[in-house]
């Protein structure tokens, strides 16, 4: 049965890598036209809209709970992620955005053995010690010191940081998770309130809308639909059937599918680093495998 439960986990957790590894390459791409802030609020209301459809298709009643901790907890983490990553995106490539949110492992690991004082198998300490290796193979090149980029960089650490306390809180409240619709509900409070909280620094910095090219609002659509409200809710399912640890190490494959991604439409290199780099991503998770059946 656990085995069973995460090799379907690792599966959903590629599918929604795959979603996930076009999104920073998608931001990037709308930076040229709108402001980092502006672009992950109006995804997440995208997204938000998207699960409320699904929602009224299950006739499920949308119902927030603010007494919720992990609700709140999973608010907080992934609305401050919204705010680093797109800011950082502004200031950094795609590729260095995506290796720095990905030492999310690394901290969910220290929040799980020091806040939840929960035991961290030798399996997951590996696994997550080789995907966090891989991930800084994968974007050596991209790495940029001082300036603007190392501004950049800095602001894509403190999302993985907030992108950590996300995973924990969504981990939590997942397990005991009794169905999709559950699940599809509680990621629509998540993305909603979210979205609410953060509209009022969506248009600090003015722009103009009518120079946004037609192109742009059809790429932020599918931003919303597809590397939003899909890759999170796949993530959903795959983190309601294994433990916090090897549900983050899922996230990591993002950077496997954004480096090709990158290269493909930004331009950006891609080197036998970038290479070595995925393999130990991909050996990463399926060792968390190992500590998903402890």
């Amino acid at each position: 049965m656990l085995k069973t439960a995460a090799g379907t986990a690792i599966a959903l957790g590629f599918l929604s890598a795959f979603f996930w590894g076009t999104h920073s390459v998608i931001v990037r791409f709308l930076t040229h036209d709108m402001p980092g802030l502006t672009i992950g609020v109006l995804r997440l209301y995208v997204a938000a809209g998207t699960l409320y459809l699904i929602m009224k298709a299950y006739r499920a009643p949308v119902r927030l709970d603010f007494k919720d901790k992990n609700f709140l907890i999973t608010t907080f983490g992934a609305a401050t992620n919204y705010i680093f990553f797109h800011w950082g995106l502004e200031h950094t490539g795609a590729s260095s955005a995506m290796m720095l949110e990905n030492t999310a492992p690394f901290f969910v690991l220290v929040f799980v053995f020091l806040v939840l004082r929960e035991r961290v198998s030798p399996a997951q300490l590996g696994a997550t010690l080789v995907a966090i290796v891989g991930v800084f193979f994968t974007v050596q090149h991209d790495l940029q010191i001082g300036g603007e980029g190392l501004f950049g960089d800095f602001l894509e650490v403190l999302a993985g940081l907030t992108w950590a306390i996300f995973m924990l809180g969504s981990s939590q409240a997942l397990s005991d998770s009794q169905s999709t619709i559950d699940r599809i509900s509680f990621l629509f409070n998540v993305l909603f309130v979210s979205a609410l909280v953060l509209t009022p620094f969506a248009f600090v910095r003015s722009f103009d809308v009518t120079a946004v090219p037609a192109v742009d609002w059809l790429l932020l659509l599918l931003l919303g639909v597809f590397p939003t409200a899909a890759a999170y809710y796949l993530w959903y399912e795959a983190a309601a059937r294994i433990p916090a640890v090897p549900a983050s190490l899922l996230f990591t494959l993002t950077i496997v599918f954004t480096l090709v991604n990158a290269h493909i439409f930004l331009g950006e290199a891609l080197t036998w680093n970038m290479i070595l780099g995925a393999a130990l991503i991909v050996a990463g998770v399926l060792l968390s495998k190992i500590g998903s059946k402890e």
